[in-house]
């Protein structure tokens, strides 16, 4: 089995009204304000892997054309735009004056967005008199993949919004733009039987004999093709109209066992997005050609031959930024010319282009009968619909085996199986060989019914008249658009490199020994009372449809105003007190490991940056926002988690937030009281309860293995 892990490309183009114009290649040193804009080729801006070959420069940035508009005017030219040659850098100052980020933003007023469109890798600079954004997306290509060369680059476009955080910031405004290849990714491997034996039966007169005619591969000798990829394609990576002189075919390449492990591969093929329909002429597939040598009596090879294979493409169509990974166990001769070419389904895997490792399960091709599916496993973010095409040879039919949905409160799954049943939620169309999941989300955060956890549904497709020919077990994961994920914390917690015993309760000091408070002890953490929660919560956030909050990245860059007592710690990230209404798209928040005295607003900060719990290290955790707090109070009045935090008086409660304080008087009234309420401060003394959040849409969902139950140190980088 083989599983390629790559890694992410993150590329950051940052534009200011005055900075210091210098050769480097990592970030600049800035002054006054301006927009910085993120490039990714996924997601966020994370630490974590990221796919896409190196090798074959699936990568590369070699420019970057940027286009910027007053919020909602992608319909006309851009207000400013330009071309960034990368030349190895990481960053990249374009300058933009005072005036200029006032009209973008329409008075620069913090919260103000304007929108970003760019388009990486164009063959040349573009200075086409019309810069709306559909105009962009539709500008030609023309990239004849076909030759043995690994292509420079890959066009890639993108769009965003950059948001105002503060205009008189050295950071004014900012925002990440997701970039999508143009072209789609095929890439091949197959593994042959060492042998293949064949009876021809002899007939003269009556006589009639059987013979015996084994086959062995020329592996030394095989070759691949992509015939029919598409040369011709725009921008935004929609199909364009097809004629002849737009299909290639690969030249032929050869087929290597790099890896020793039986499986022979070759280097990726490309194409622009095209469709067909099922039986076109023109349908794309790979043609796998094995010489065969067939043996005699003594063993001995005694000549040998061609054979030919075709290998479809899955599907009907090929989408962009889309990769197509087919994998063939041959164990059969082909055809034994290319009139006669055999046509022979292979394991289909159909993946974002950035998906990080392909899990795969063998499927042999022993004769005429055979069924199979593109992935075992698909996930559904936030949407409602998944149609998949099956390949079978015979007809067939869905069992439904499950459809669960996991409840955080109770701890147990809810079976959904017989509403799915007698709602539709899944069907199988045995005439176009396609199940399609129909499940509509209930997204509305502010009901008490949204969903809140993924719908898992399991099932196979089998022959109809002969089950033992089956896909095996199908698993989709529906997941909402706000979705919980529920982690065993090991209850090892640090402070400062201070950690918490078994059965005692110690007390962690910064580096000028001011005290950060208590680790309860591990023993205390049994899930059997209040605030003995032995989890930690990882909160996944794309729409907070129905409530007042935004999403974005609540942290300042960096800073280090509140932790100057922790010697060892430099370029920390707090939570910025101006971003108050403000919810990462991804966090986790500390299980009840994390539970402390009242401390002051200074050593609450100082506190979380000092934290490492389960291996999640220092140097990552902070305060949360306003928003953060509410929105998990109202998760568990809403009965989507436990009670995390909670309900007391207002002279004895209180969780601090970068903001203020929130005192969860209730579970249903939440209170609110920022730091300029002398209310806050007179009352109770400025002491007040923190429970830290660790921002894994940035760092990564993974912990440190090394130090899951040893210090780690600080790691901010």
């Amino acid at each position: 089995m083989k599983t390629r892990i790559f890694t992410y490309l993150a590329i950051a183009a940052v534009a200011f009204s005055c900075q210091k114009e210098s050769a480097f290649t990592g970030t600049p040193e800035l002054e006054g304000g301006g927009v910085q804009l993120h490039f990714v080729c996924a997601g966020q801006n994370t630490k974590a892997v990221q796919a896409g070959e190196d090798a074959y420069n699936e990568n590369t940035l070699t420019t970057i054309d940027y286009f910027l508009y007053p919020e909602g005017q992608t319909n006309a030219d851009a207000y400013l735009h330009g071309r960034v040659s990368m030349n190895g850098r990481t960053s990249y100052n374009v300058l933009v004056n005072t005036s200029q980020l006032g009209a973008l933003f329409a008075g620069a007023a913090a919260g103000n967005h304007c929108d970003v469109y760019a388009i990486a890798n164009y063959p040349t600079e573009i200075t086409s008199a019309h810069t709306d954004t559909t105009t962009l997306r539709n500008l030609a290509l023309s990239t004849h993949f076909n030759g043995f060369e690994v292509p420079t680059n890959f066009v890639m476009c993108g769009h965003t919004k950059a948001t105002i955080i503060n205009k008189n910031k050295t950071k004014a405004a900012e925002g990440t733009v997701r970039l999508s290849r143009a072209a789609a990714k095929v890439s091949f491997e197959c593994r042959i039987a060492p042998s293949v034996t064949i009876t021809n039966t002899i007939s003269s007169g009556d006589t009639v004999m059987e013979q015996e005619i084994t086959w062995v591969p020329l592996l030394d000798q095989m070759g691949a093709y992509l015939v029919h990829s598409f040369s011709d394609g725009v921008v935004g990576g929609d199909e364009v109209t097809m004629n002849e002189g737009n299909l290639d075919r690969y030249s032929q390449r050869a087929l290597a066992d790099a890896d020793a492990d039986g499986w022979y591969d070759c280097a990726p093929f490309y194409s622009y997005a095209q469709s067909w329909n099922d039986g076109d002429e023109r349908e794309p597939f790979i043609k796998l050609v094995i010489p065969w040598a067939y043996l005699n009596q003594q063993g001995q090879q005694a000549g040998q031959k061609q054979f030919y294979y075709k290998v479809p493409c899955p599907g009907l169509n090929m989408a962009s930024n889309t990769w197509y990974h087919i994998r063939l166990d041959v164990a059969i001769l082909g055809g034994d010319d290319f009139e006669a070419i055999l046509t022979v389904p292979g394991e289909y895997y159909v993946m974002d282009w950035n998906t990080q490792t392909i899990v795969q399960a063998d499927a042999e091709i022993k004769d005429a009968r055979y069924i199979s599916v593109p992935s075992r496993t698909y996930n559904m973010y936030n949407t409602n619909e998944l149609n998949v095409q099956i390949t079978s040879s015979h007809d067939a039919e869905l069992t439904l085996k499950s459809v669960t949905y996991y409840n955080f409160v109770n701890k147990s799954n809810t079976n959904y199986t017989t509403q799915a049943r007698n709602n539709n939620w899944i069907t199988y169309n045995d005439n176009d060989r396609t199940f399609t999941i129909n499940h509509t989300l209930n997204n509305d955060v502010s009901t008490t019914t949204f969903d809140s956890s993924p719908y898992v549904f399991t099932f196979e497709i089998h022959h109809a008249d002969d089950a033992t020919y089956t896909t095996g077990d199908i698993v989709v994961t529906q997941y909402p658009a706000m979705y919980i994920e529920e982690l065993q914390s090991n209850k090892y917690a640090f402070l400062n490199g201070t950690g918490n015993q078994a059965a005692t309760q110690v007390t962690g000091r910064d580096d000028s020994n001011n005290s950060l408070s208590t680790l309860v002890a591990r023993n205390t953490i049994n899930d059997s009372g209040d605030n003995t929660n032995s989890h930690l919560y990882r909160i996944h956030v794309t729409s907070v449809a129905g409530m007042n909050y935004t999403i974005g990245d609540t942290r300042l860059w960096p800073t280090a105003t509140n932790v100057t007592t922790l010697n060892n710690l430099s370029n920390y990230m707090e939570s910025s007190a101006v971003n108050e209404d403000m919810i990462a798209p991804e966090f986790m928040i500390a299980s009840s490991v994390g539970k402390t005295q009242a401390l002051s607003y200074k050593y609450a900060a100082t506190r979380c940056a000092a934290y490492q719990e389960s291996g999640f290290p220092a140097g990552r955790w902070r305060i949360p926002t306003k928003a953060e707090i509410m929105f998990l109070i109202q998760l568990s009045a809403k009965d989507k988690i436990p009670q995390l935090f909670t309900p007391g008086a207002i002279s004895t409660g209180g969780y601090w937030c970068s903001s203020g304080v929130v005192f969860p008087v209730s579970e249903t009234d939440v209170q609110y009281y920022d730091f300029n309420s002398t209310q806050v401060r007179n009352n109770n003394s400025g002491n007040h309860y923190p429970r830290c959040v660790y921002d894994t849409w940035y760092w990564g969902q993974e912990p440190d293995s090394a130090h899951l139950t040893t210090w780690g140190g600080y790691q901010t980088d």
